[in-house]
Order: C-alpha cells, then sequence, then structure tokens
C-alpha cells in the first residue's frame, strides 16, 4: 500500500514554495481560450448566488525533491495551472495596488530546460496608461527570454490575464474578496487537490504512467486517497487502560488493519465493477470512466443523475464539477467523522446493486428501465432506488412494474393530438410513434427473456454495443438499432435517389432468390422469371437511363411473387403496423431492412449461426417460431402476424392500459 498523501489546499497554501519542473514536463501552452475559460468560471463561482466554500481546480501532483539544500516540489501532474494561477497572481497584485507596484504574492517555478528563466513572472510588469482613453499594456519580453517560446506563450496569457481585468475593473475588486482567501475563512475560497507522492518510483516513470492513460488524476483515485492516506481519520475504539507505549502501538494496529482491510476489498469491487453486463445494467452511459469502481461512486454522489433522483444533501457542491463526486465523498467522510463508516456504505450500496443484478425479475426491469432513459437521466433509476426506502418484496413486485407502466404511456395521434387509444393504432410512418415501437420492442424482448424463468438473461451490454479487436485490443463500438418491416411490401421504402442502394437492394434479393427451393412448377417458373428480371438490371441499375420508376416496377415484381408464397397474403394487415415491425441491427447491410421476409431471413439466420446478436424475438420472428403448425419459411403472413401480434399482447399486458390491447 502507497503511502501517499493528498489534501486540499487555497491559493495562500501554495505561496513561497518553490516548484520544479523537470524535463519531461512539455512547457508551458495554455491558449487564450484555456486562460479566459479560468477566469470566467473563478468570477462566475465568486458572484454566484451559491453557498460552495471553495472553487476546486484539477489535481497537482508532486514529490518532494532536495536541491541546493532546499526543498522543493517536483511538479509530476499540474504544471499548466499552476503557472496560469502565477501569472493571474502577479497581473491581479499590481492591478490591486495603487501604483501599480508591490507584488506581495508569489512562489517560485524553475524550468529544468530553461534555467534561467525562474525569475520571469516577476518581469512581467504592466505599463500605466499614458492617456485617459488608452489602456494598460504589458511591458515587452525582455530579450534574453524573447527567443523562448515558453516565455512567448506566458506572456500572451499575462496580456489576455490584463485584458479581461481591464474589460470590467469591478473584477479586480470581487477577486480582493475571495481570491486569496485561506481554506478555513468561512467564505468562498479557490482550492487545488494537493496531491504528494511518496513512491519509490522515479517521478518521471510516474509521469510517464499518468500520460500514457491520457487522463489526469480519476476520482476514484482521490477517493481511494482519502481512504487509504496517513491522515484518514478511523474511529480506532477505547483504549482506556492501556499505557502510552501500548495504546500508541495498538492505535497503529487498528489504523492499518482498516486500511489493509479497505484496500483488500477495493481489489475485489474493481474486479467486478470491470463486468461489462453489470456495467450495461447499471447505466446507459458510455464513458463510465477510466477505472470501472468510478462507476459506483459516481452512482452513490448521484453525479449524473438529476436532482429530482439525487439531490446532493452537500449544497455547496456542484455536480458540474469533474471533481463533484471526490468532494461528495470528502464531505461524506467528514461527517460520518469516521472513514470506516463511510467505506461501509459504499459496501452496503454494492451488495443492494449486485441484488439487483442477479435477481431475475429485477434486473430486467431495473436494466429497461435505464436502457430507455434519455440524455441526463441515466443514472436517474438507479440513484432514484438507492435513496428509497421502499421495501424488497413492493421493490420487486409492484413498484419497478408501476414504474414501466409510467415510462410506457401511448403517444398521441398525430391528427387529434391525444393519446391513441390502442396499440393497433401505432403507425411506422408516424416518428412519434416510431420511437415508442422500438422502445416498445425492446421491452417485449426484455420481457420475453424475464419470463423464461431459466437460461440466460437480456444481455444489455451485447444489445447496445459491438466488440471487435483491433491490433490485438478490443474497441467497442455503439450499435444503432432500427425499426424494420419484417416483411417489406411497399416500394415508397426504397430511396428515391440512391442508386447505389438500389444496386445493393438488387443484389440481396437475387442471391436470397437463388437459394430458395420450391416444391411447385408454377411458383419455380415465376421464381426464375424475377431472378432473370433482377439480373437483367443489375448491371444497368446505377446507369443514368435507369429511373426510379423501373426500381420501382422490379420492387413490386418481387413483391408480388412473395405473395404467391402465401395464400392468405392478401388479407394481411397494413404494412406499417406493429405486426410486421421488429429491430434490427443490419449494419452495412441496411437495404437488406427494405427486402422481403425471405432476404432477411437467410441473412439472419447465417449471422446467427455465426453467433452474432440479435434479441430474442427478433430471432424468433425469422426463425418462423411464432407458427409452429405452418410450414411455410419463406413468408410473413396473416397467421404469422396474428400470433406475433398476440404474444406481444401478452407479454406486455403488465405494463400497458388494458383498453390499448
Amino acid at each position: 500500500m502507497t503511502d501517499n498523501y493528498m489534501i486540499r489546499r487555497a491559493i495562500p497554501d501554495l505561496l513561497d514554495k518553490k516548484y520544479y519542473i523537470p524535463e519531461y514536463q512539455r512547457g508551458y501552452r495554455w491558449e487564450k481560450t484555456q486562460v479566459l475559460d479560468l477566469l470566467q468560471d473563478l468570477y462566475a463561482f465568486f458572484i454566484g448566488d451559491t453557498k460552495g466554500q471553495f472553487y476546486c481546480l484539477q489535481p497537482i501532483v508532486v514529490k518532494e525533491k532536495q536541491m541546493n539544500n532546499e526543498l522543493w516540489y517536483e511538479v509530476i501532474d499540474g504544471q499548466q495551472r499552476l503557472t496560469t494561477i502565477r501569472i493571474i497572481m502577479q497581473i491581479y497584485d499590481q492591478l490591486n495596488s495603487n501604483m501599480f507596484t508591490a507584488i506581495s504574492h508569489k512562489y517560485t517555478i524553475m524550468y529544468a530546460t530553461r534555467p534561467d528563466m525562474v525569475d520571469i513572472f516577476e518581469s512581467i510588469k504592466i505599463v500605466p496608461p499614458t492617456t485617459a482613453s488608452s489602456p494598460a499594456t504589458i511591458d515587452e519580453i525582455p530579450s534574453k527570454w524573447r527567443h523562448m517560446i515558453d516565455s512567448v506563450y506566458i506572456y500572451n496569457a499575462a496580456k489576455t490575464v490584463l485584458k479581461w481585468f481591464m474589460e470590467d475593473l469591478s473584477r479586480v475588486g470581487v477577486f480582493s474578496q475571495y481570491f486569496y482567501q485561506t481554506a478555513d475563512s468561512g467564505t468562498k475560497s479557490v482550492q487545488v487537490v494537493w496531491y504528494e507522492t511518496n513512491e519509490e518510483k522515479e517521478p518521471h516513470d510516474i509521469f510517464n504512467r499518468m500520460n500514457s492513460l491520457k487522463v489526469e488524476l480519476s476520482c476514484s483515485e482521490l477517493i481511494r486517497s482519502l481512504f487509504l492516506s496517513k491522515t484518514t481519520k478511523f474511529d480506532l475504539g477505547s483504549l482506556d487502560g492501556f499505557s502510552d507505549s501500548l495504546r500508541e502501538e495498538i492505535q497503529k494496529e487498528r489504523f492499518t488493519n482498516k486500511q489493509t482491510s479497505i484496500n483488500e476489498k477495493w481489489d475485489e469491487l474493481e474486479q467486478q465493477m470491470k463486468d461489462k453486463d453489470f456495467q450495461s445494467f447499471l447505466t446507459k452511459r458510455s464513458d463510465t470512466g477510466r477505472n470501472s469502481i468510478g462507476l459506483l461512486f459516481d452512482l452513490i454522489s448521484g453525479k449524473y443523475a438529476s436532482d429530482k433522483a439525487a439531490k446532493c444533501e452537500f449544497l455547496q457542491l456542484r455536480k458540474d464539477d469533474e471533481l463533484y463526486t471526490y468532494l461528495y465523498f470528502k464531505k461524506l467522510i467528514d461527517k460520518d467523522n469516521d472513514a470506516w463508516n463511510t467505506w461501509e456504505r459504499v459496501l452496503s450500496v454494492f451488495d443492494k446493486l449486485q441484488y439487483w443484478y442477479h435477481d431475475r425479475d429485477l434486473y430486467h426491469r431495473i436494466g429497461f428501465l435505464n436502457a430507455i432513459a434519455s440524455p441526463g437521466t441515466e443514472d436517474d433509476v438507479i440513484c432514484s432506488l438507492l435513496n428509497s426506502k421502499i421495501k424488497r418484496s413492493v421493490l420487486k413486485e409492484q413498484h419497478m412494474v408501476n414504474l414501466i407502466k409510467d415510462a410506457m404511456t401511448l403517444p398521441k395521434d398525430k391528427g387529434t393530438n391525444q393519446p391513441i387509444v390502442s396499440l393497433e393504432q401505432l403507425r411506422y410512418d408516424v416518428s412519434t410513434h416510431y420511437k415508442y415501437i422500438k422502445k416498445l420492442l425492446l421491452l417485449y424482448n426484455v420481457e420475453t427473456t424475464r419470463l423464461q424463468k431459466e437460461g440466460n438473461f437480456f444481455s444489455f451490454d451485447r444489445f447496445r454495443y459491438n466488440y471487435k479487436m483491433v491490433n490485438g485490443k478490443e474497441e467497442r463500438a455503439d450499435k444503432t438499432w432500427t425499426l424494420e418491416h419484417i416483411h417489406a411490401q411497399n416500394s415508397d421504402c426504397l430511396p428515391e435517389k440512391k442508386k447505389d442502394s438500389w444496386y445493393e437492394w438488387i443484389v440481396c434479393n437475387k442471391e436470397a432468390l437463388k437459394k430458395m427451393s420450391l416444391g411447385s412448377p408454377e411458383l419455380t417458373q415465376e421464381q426464375k422469371n424475377i431472378i432473370e428480371a433482377l439480373e437483367r438490371d443489375e448491371p444497368i441499375c446505377r446507369s443514368k437511363t435507369y429511373g426510379y420508376d423501373k426500381i420501382k416496377a422490379l420492387f413490386d415484381d418481387v413483391a408480388r411473387f412473395y405473395d404467391l408464397l402465401d395464400a392468405k397474403a392478401d388479407k394481411a394487415v397494413a404494412v406499417h403496423q406493429l405486426s410486421n415491425m421488429t429491430l434490427l441491427d443490419l449494419g452495412q447491410n441496411a437495404m437488406v431492412g427494405k427486402s422481403p421476409f425471405e432476404v432477411k431471413r437467410q441473412l439472419i439466420c447465417n449471422e446467427i449461426s455465426s453467433n452474432k446478436y440479435y434479441p430474442i424475438c427478433t430471432q424468433k420472428v425469422f426463425l418462423k417460431m411464432y407458427d409452429q403448425e405452418e410450414l411455410q419459411i419463406h413468408s410473413w403472413g396473416q397467421r404469422d402476424r396474428i400470433l406475433y401480434y398476440e404474444d406481444i399482447k401478452k407479454k406486455l399486458a403488465p405494463y400497458i392500459v388494458a383498453t390499448a390491447l
């Protein structure tokens, strides 16, 4: 266990120290936008109507270093912020004095590759305006530094800071109230997360490790230090009756035992939180952080949940702060006055999440609600359940059903703007209905899996992501599930001008027809005629003389052929209704979605046999599992649609208003 040291430090705590920027660090490179963003953020915090007591900057990671018998801090990470704060101090202090003199706040920054620049900040001087209408300016860069690119960036940043203050001099007064306040001042202050490492590794090795990850210290790493720091506060129990020497030894042993226990359990939790299915069950968010355990802490803090689902008990914290979750746990430990109590809260939440994950009913119902969450509410379901005091039996049997009922309120009719009264009114070609049908079919797939009572759970992870190996590394990409006709009968679904799509459609249908074996001589002859028509148009469909009317006529010929396969096809329900809809992720085979049932059936059956993921009900559609009596496999007829639609209504009856079924 590495004994590192972490604490929040206000600006005054950084002063009069010596900071060493090693050679492995890049030079100062903040542009105007970054400097202005920091100034505006600080100013907004200072003048904001908030009870927040401090604005927290990103971590500064340092390690002690002895140089010439003096204590220096080697800056492993955070030198861009440290340099910018030093520039702001240099400009602000001059503006805050009456005669643009008397610099009173500073710290030393030495660059290993540019040691002569150690006093560059004190060389930044404001030149007072010469007339009432002329602005104050920054003196020119001294000649000895003009050839150094770092000095150019530093001076440009100084000019940006000066211009920002001069645009509204009241900002100087605002900064004077808060910028140099100490952490215990009782008012607003500016603070940094000071992370001092005592690792035996060389600082540049630590830097390389952090840099290779392309992120700065995550909240989970900072939270870990709250529990495993040498300053962590634990209730170590009564030590009455022991001598001073023995009391100290027992204290140390109890302290070590608690941290050892936390450290070991931490590794166990982190391993379990890496489970992809567990993560996709817990949240719809794709970016859950570098460290998987961070998702657990974010759910406890409610960082990504709306205030309605998880209102922060610490009103001075802001959820848009990148360090919100770390600051939440810092406050929580302070409130508990014992880090062990806080840790037990973490374990209790994790155990609850694991119970939900392994319970078949709760897993599918909670997972569905997470899967349909809108942006900004991805963690609302889990966070609201964590904060509720509902009994387990009520949660499992009734509460989750009611939540899904609320989420499945029927959409409005396009003409009357009133909620539709029946699922039969849902139409593919109405945008609000389209979104609702996608949601409804996802619920149908999830519920079908839940009701099996044994076997695999519905995989929200496989539903959301495709995984593939690239250069020996697994990469993840979002899937795009679209609502498709099970049997496309209407040529209107073809694009009017995309001739490459026409070509793709012709090839797909030609290959599918060639694989069909039909017993009827009449159908076989018609099949041959359609194949010849497709082969005739295949080489010319992308030419200038081939128009939409021709591909449309060809589509209609193919559709009529498939109608012949089903004696009841002329009685089939409208093509855009629910009984002819399913969820497909066709990827590069987009035009397959615009093809008849048989084309889709062949492709999807091949992909299912190759272990490509399709939801259970999509599989059942194209494996023709709804009709156990009819042997016809090439078409999606009226009987198929009736059985499919009846099964949808039966499975979703607990969640859809009865009159709509």
